[in-house]
């Protein structure tokens, strides 16, 4: 798959939780050619993420709906049932930011390795569906995760469907770091080292040099740019204009994961690393 140019924004506005302003930011978003729009800041959460992902998924036809999802309120049981959820209503266009808010790094890192054992209870193909014979599915590729960590234990199976891209999109911000194999993006600041990820975006100002940020692209340095909005809307409409000539062309069908150029599920990566 041909590289892409990848843009993320960030939204920490409590007027997320007021449907009239949060649908004037999504449609901003989508107009704009985000890819990556992350609802909520790693440091405040003034409003439930998830709340907000679930109320915009059935709104968006290109848009990547990220919410955080913070270790300290967060249990992998229900963060895993409502995320696959969410992932079903974007039909497919789901990322998630776990970040600590004041946790440990070890407690994060170990939500996450829950979760996703919580998603892969479910195989892709265990649904039957047959009226006929009345079976809904296989039970044989239906399994507890019997995970034991560090910070949680989760028996599963979930009482969700596994996720329809096997696991929504991982993204890491390196404000909030965490320690996992298989993060598909990661968030960086200039100075701030990058957690290992197969995609790198630099977190900049909404007024960089646009021209200099095309050439790191092109070096193979970063892989695009994470702007946090102060004012949604008037930035997103100038940064989308600035970017036209560097994020035209790209994949705009497909799953996030497929655009993205992360095609794999996590299951898989996790076989490849083992």
């Amino acid at each position: 798959m041909t590289r892409s140019f990848i843009l993320s924004a960030g939204i920490g506005d409590p007027a997320l939780a007021d449907p009239a302003m949060a649908a004037q930011f999504v449609t901003a978003a989508e107009t704009a050619g985000v890819d990556l729009l992350l609802l909520g800041r790693h440091d405040s959460l003034l409003f439930d993420p998830q709340v907000i992902a679930a109320w915009a998924a059935p709104r968006v036809s290109r848009l990547g709906l990220v919410p955080l999802v913070s270790s300290r309120i967060a249990h992998p049981f229900h963060v895993a049932r409502s995320l696959s959820a969410i992932d079903y209503l974007s039909g497919g266009l789901l990322g998630w930011c776990p970040v600590a808010q004041g946790g440990s790094a070890a407690q994060l890192a170990d939500l996450v390795r829950a979760t996703r054992a919580l998603w892969d209870g479910w195989d892709d193909d265990c649904l039957i569906i047959d009226k006929e014979s009345g079976r809904y599915l296989d039970t044989t590729k239906v399994r507890p995760s019997n995970y034991v960590g560090t910070h949680y234990a989760v028996r599963g199976p979930v009482n969700a469907m596994r996720p329809k891209q096997g696991h929504p999109v991982l993204v890491c911000d390196a404000a909030s770091p965490f320690a996992v194999p298989g993060i598909d993006v990661v968030i960086a600041a200039e100075g701030q080292a990058f957690p290992a990820a197969a995609r790198r975006l630099l977190r900049v100002d909404p007024d960089v040099d646009i021209a200099a940020m095309a050439v790191r692209f092109a070096a193979g340095e970063i892989d695009g740019l994470h702007v946090d909005l102060i004012n949604p809307v008037v930035e997103l409409a100038r940064i989308g204009k600035a970017l036209a000539p560097i994020t035209q062309g790209r994949p705009s069908a497909g799953t996030l994961r497929e655009r993205l150029g992360l095609p794999l599920t996590l299951r898989n990566i996790h076989e490849e690393i083992a």
